[in-house]
């Protein structure tokens, strides 16, 4: 896909101004740990045995230790070669609502992506985005640069607002992705059978839809951390309802009990979603400003290699 030179924008530029900005902070060692040792495949290093899975390649059985504990297992080995990142981005009109703050999340969503790769890709990751629009899901290459970042933004960007594959708007179905995030998820995971960081941008609605089974396949290869993007109350002043294609009632913004009862609302699926996905070793971070975005990233990294509680 070639990018749009139409296009009024230049994340590209914002993307490496963040990024130079927080360069002090703590985003030089995000592979820290046990990374290198995850990376598993052909050379003449052995690493370890474990149970052979569906999908495994056959060659890599150890049939003599499998015939001695009385299962099949296979051989690993170290592999040096690249990390690669794979990226899985919700869209929809539900991610160009706007955040508490009152900043936009499809923006938010763009940039998490954009500074995310960024910084992955300068410590040598390559990375891929995986996102479903009205024409359907789509899975780019795992590469690596500026022109390659520049296009997953932009395909990320028409993804949300879900333009068909020649940039114009669905007229009778505009903001509904042609699959669910639960659908996008699985299929992503299903398409490799490898070990990546998975790094899912997404709010609270696509939260909701991580079900076990879901994480349970998620997890079978990848390290997986989840940005969720807030948003705003629909009791606050001013607020649009996305569903309803209206701004609310300004009634909700002066009923307190509305309030907590969204507030509770908004509490009860945040703790259904750490008790399924904290266990597995998934962490996801809120925000809801752009500024955010850094922090988020080295508490989740941080989070997985234990360096941070």
């Amino acid at each position: 896909m070639s990018i749009n030179v139409n296009i009024n924008f230049d994340y590209l530029d914002r993307v490496r101004k963040i990024a130079t900005l927080y360069t002090k902070r703590k985003t030089s060692d995000l592979f820290d740990g046990d990374y290198h040792s995850r990376q598993h495949g052909r050379s003449l290093d052995f690493d370890d045995l474990r149970e052979y899975h569906y999908g495994d390649d056959v060659s890599m059985i150890d049939w003599k230790s499998s015939s001695r504990v009385g299962r099949t297992l296979i051989r690993r080995y170290f592999a040096d070669r690249r990390l690669n990142v794979i990226f899985v981005g919700d869209t929809g009109r539900k991610m160009t609502g706007d955040t508490p703050a009152g900043e936009s999340k499809e923006q938010i969503a763009l940039m998490a992506l954009g500074i995310t790769a960024y910084l992955v890709g300068e410590q040598g990751a390559t990375y891929a985005l995986s996102c479903c629009g009205q024409d359907g899901q789509r899975i780019t290459p795992f590469l690596t640069g500026a022109g390659h970042l520049e296009e997953l933004i932009y395909t990320y960007k028409e993804s949300i607002e879900n333009k068909d594959s020649f940039g114009n708007k669905d007229s009778i179905d505009r903001g509904t992705p042609s699959q669910s995030f639960r659908e996008t998820l699985l299929k992503t995971a299903s398409s490799f059978s490898r070990h990546m960081i998975m790094v899912i941008i997404t709010d609270r609605e696509g939260l909701a839809e991580m079900d076990k089974g879901l994480v349970k396949r998620l997890t079978y290869y990848n390290d997986v951390y989840v940005f969720c993007i807030e948003d705003a109350f629909l009791t606050s002043d001013n607020a649009f309802d996305l569903d309803a294609d209206r701004f609310a009632d300004p009634f909700l913004a002066i009923c307190e009990d509305l309030r907590q009862e969204e507030l509770q609302i908004r509490t009860q699926l945040e703790q259904t979603a750490e008790s399924v996905l904290t266990p597995n070793r998934i962490f996801f971070k809120k925000i809801c400003r752009e500024e955010e975005i850094v922090d988020a990233l080295v508490w989740l990294f941080g989070r997985r290699r234990g360096t941070i509680t």
